[in-house]
């Protein structure tokens, strides 16, 4: 099941996922024009799965933003509107409520029902036990959520002392 974690999660690592791919694509070239089997120390079988290894990790990830593409085009007008905010630019809470021109207060209620709703359709979704897959085998996805988690977890605790 996903949760508002995962979804806060899937918002910030979005825009990297472009970015991950570009340097899997570079990595392959590198190491198949550059370092190819001829003069690797393994040998031309564990260049080559290597490279199949680098390929299917990247169709994973085009996959992972497939699903969420889905997922956030089935949310409504102004779900969109603030998830691709926090997705496109990495701007404070107040930049957000100066471009949307509302308070504080309505623009976290509005991000928390967003990532709310995205967890929602994401549980839905006929891909999730292949996009939860893809998370946990993604190790940097399952720290970025760990920290989400965490900072979460303190502000809430946090405000339960205040």
């Amino acid at each position: 099941m996903f949760d508002i974690y995962d979804s806060e999660t899937i918002i910030k690592i979005y825009r990297m996922l472009t970015k991950k791919c570009n340097a899997i694509d570079k990595f392959i070239e590198n190491h198949a024009f550059y370092f190819g089997p001829c003069t690797s120390e393994f040998g031309a079988v564990d260049v080559c799965n290597n490279i199949i290894d680098l390929i299917t990790r990247k169709n994973q990830l085009i996959n992972l933003k497939v699903i969420v593409d889905n997922a956030i085009k089935a949310l409504g007008v102004e779900d969109k509107k603030i998830l691709y905010i926090k997705m496109k630019y990495s701007i404070s809470i107040n930049e957000i409520c100066g471009i949307l021109g509302i308070k504080e207060r309505t623009a976290f209620r509005r991000i928390e029902h967003a990532y709310s709703n995205l967890a929602d359709n994401l549980n839905r979704s006929k891909y999730s036990e292949k996009l939860r897959k893809i998370m946990d085998e993604e190790t940097w996805i399952c720290d970025v959520r760990d920290e989400v988690k965490e900072r979460r977890m303190a502000f809430k605790n946090r405000s339960l002392t205040i």
